[in-house]
């Protein structure tokens, strides 16, 4: 399947008024929260307490937040659900699969998503931009996968990763990424731009939307796309795909159901052009994909 997508929106802190509501500078941000965490390693030695009149219930309201039981430092959602997506993209069959569904992050630092995954190293004063970098699966094909791969070999599963810059200009957020082909497969690059907006993010109920252009370079395009030489039939000529761009719409959201649980979904649809639409082992540009799931609130 050829498509990487952001994943609930991919931007965990895009429901926020900046780039980086809750994460931030990466190693240095990730020692200090461990640090707040643990608290004081050693006390300093103190006189003990004068006897107090104070009620149990009095004792408890004045108690101090330090002994009170910690925080977590993962805040946002994780379940499990169903996701329907193309056997491989371009092709007209269909695959359900039972998959976790986190759309989280762990304090100032990383986040995790369905389909990518983050850190951040970088980010402004002014909390409204970002540096850092990101991880997405891009998925392949078995020669099963559908009648036009038939006798085809297989293209591996690939996990690409690279730069990610995050821009919060107040009515959109703008996500840019840069990667490249991490496992081998493809051994090519590729690259986003992607717009957010969010449609409703106060009370129980939120929805995020999103518009994009994925752009894969030539080998990469070549990898999923292309038919070798030896691979050719008499309705599947040989080809060579070039860098194309494809774009891509979608929405994600969820509904609080209580303190403990949330339903969550989520629906993209993309659209193949350039070289990728004209393969021969493209039966339809359209790829559409969706899921919907039980989660807990972290």
């Amino acid at each position: 399947m050829f498509l990487a997508m952001p994943g609930q929106s991919a931007r965990p802190d895009h429901a926020s008024s900046s780039v980086l509501p809750r994460r931030a500078l990466g190693a240095a941000g990730l020692a200090a929260a461990l640090l707040l965490a643990a608290g004081p390693l050693r006390a300093e030695p103190d006189a003990p307490p004068a006897p107090s009149a104070q009620s149990p219930q009095s004792a408890a309201a004045d108690a101090s937040p330090a002994t009170l039981p910690a925080k977590s430092a993962w805040s946002g959602t994780a379940g499990l659900g169903p996701m329907v997506f193309p056997k491989y993209t371009g092709g007209n069959g269909m695959r359900t699969w039972l998959v976790p569904l986190v759309s989280a992050q762990y304090g100032d630092v990383g986040y995790i998503e369905p389909l990518r995954a983050g850190v951040y190293l970088w980010g402004s004063d002014d909390r409204k931009m970002a540096l850092g970098l990101a991880v997405e699966p891009r998925f392949g094909f078995q020669a099963r996968d559908g009648a036009r791969l038939t006798g085809m070999a297989t293209r591996r599963n690939s996990l690409e990763g690279g730069p990610a810059f995050d821009w919060d200009l107040g009515p959109v957020a703008i996500d840019v990424s840069v990667f490249t082909d991490l496992t081998n497969s493809s051994q090519g690059g590729s690259g986003r731009v992607y717009l957010y907006r969010d449609f409703a993010k106060d009370g129980p109920f939120r929805l995020s939307g999103y518009v994009g252009a994925d752009r894969l370079g030539a080998r990469t395009a070549n990898y999923f796309f292309g038919v070798n030489p030896d691979e050719a039939t008499a309705a599947r000529p040989a080809y060579r795909a070039g860098a194309s761009t494809s774009a891509t719409a979608g929405l994600d959201g969820g509904y609080k159901l209580n303190a403990e649980y949330s339903l969550v979904f989520g629906i993209q649809s993309a659209r193949l052009g350039g070289s990728l639409a004209r393969s021969p082992i493209v039966a339809t540009r359209q790829a559409n994909l969706g899921w919907v799931g039980l989660a807990w609130n972290l």
